[in-house]
């Protein structure tokens, strides 16, 4: 299991509210893990531009300060959209978007990185007077995790399928591989198949498109162990985005393409592993731990050699 530090864990730690010792040992514990040091990072950088340009800001209604102050440091699902939008003013009508169509769906709890991406959202024209930089400059630092935010989601998904397997698989629409690689092959891009995993003892049982958080739509394959010990794999494949950057974990450098594991922790209940090829992103979830690594290989292996 992961010792990345959580989010409320980060949190105390940026408001100095930890002893010495523990503050000595969440520091120890961000150097081993990058994605949450640049978390913390940005939380302590936050936290002090808005301490100091906020207030007196004239773009800022009446309160914001406070609200977004309370937002930050305390507990986000006791703070609504409503308490941090009643002063700003009214945002044209977003476009109409389909219903979000998955095959499973389980609730995730926000964080205060989440308040502060929506901050970003809702505000608009305030927060880009406050912060004195385009919103294209913000998505270039990590104000949005997108990764986290999308290996989270998939993660949920994965676990809820294990738990309802018959679901999941009843729901999908393409339950043979040939009608998958056919029906899925615009998600699935030029390097993409519906894989062949039976010799690493796995088959494939179903198939359908998906949406994940922060990606455009994707779709999403699922195998069954076939022997030993029961587990799934889940792959969710969608369009590559500047905003879900890989950089590749220490540990996976026997992989090929450059691999990120999000490791398990409060928000993400498996770990999963993140790859971008050519123009598409792959976010893996694995139930057996021992066979993530093989698995991700025999993919990528395959990506590599479908390459044009």
């Amino acid at each position: 299991m992961s010792n990345a530090p959580t989010a409320k864990e980060i949190r105390l730690y940026c408001d100095g509210e930890l002893s010495l010792p523990e503050a000595a040992a969440i520091e120890l514990r961000l150097r081993e893990h990058p994605q949450a040091n640049a978390l913390a990072g940005f939380e302590q950088d936050l936290k002090k531009r808005v301490a100091t340009t906020l207030t007196g800001c004239p773009a800022a209604p009446a309160g914001l300060t406070d609200r977004i102050r309370e937002a930050l440091a305390g507990d986000v699902e006791t703070v609504g959209p409503d308490t941090l939008t009643a002063d700003l003013p009214a945002a044209p009508p977003a476009p109409h978007r389909a219903p979000h169509r998955a095959w499973w769906q389980a609730p995730l709890h926000a964080n205060a990185f989440a308040v502060a991406a929506s901050l970003v959202l809702v505000a608009g024209a305030v927060l880009f007077g406050i912060f004195g930089q385009p919103i294209d400059a913000l998505r270039r630092q990590p104000l949005i995790d997108i990764a986290s935010q999308a290996a989270a989601a998939v993660a949920a998904e994965h676990v809820v399928a294990v738990e309802r397997l018959d679901e999941p698989v009843r729901a999908a629409r393409y339950r043979t591989p040939q009608i998958a690689a056919r029906e899925l092959a615009g998600y699935l891009g030029e390097a993409g198949c519906v894989y062949d995993l039976s010799d690493l003892g796995y088959k494939f049982v179903g198939g359908d498109a998906c949406e994940v958080p922060g990606c455009a739509s994707g779709c999403h394959l699922i195998y069954k162990r076939t022997s030993g010990q029961p587990g799934l794999i889940s792959l969710h494949v969608v369009p590559r985005s500047d905003r879900l950057q890989t950089h590749g974990t220490a540990g996976l450098n026997a992989l090929p393409v450059p691999t990120d594991k999000i490791a398990r922790d409060a928000n993400c209940r498996m770990d999963v592993l993140v790859w971008n090829h050519g123009n598409r992103c792959y976010l893996l979830s694995v139930c057996i731990p021992n066979d993530a690594v093989r698995i991700a290989l025999r993919m990528q292996e395959i990506q590599l050699a479908n390459s044009p």
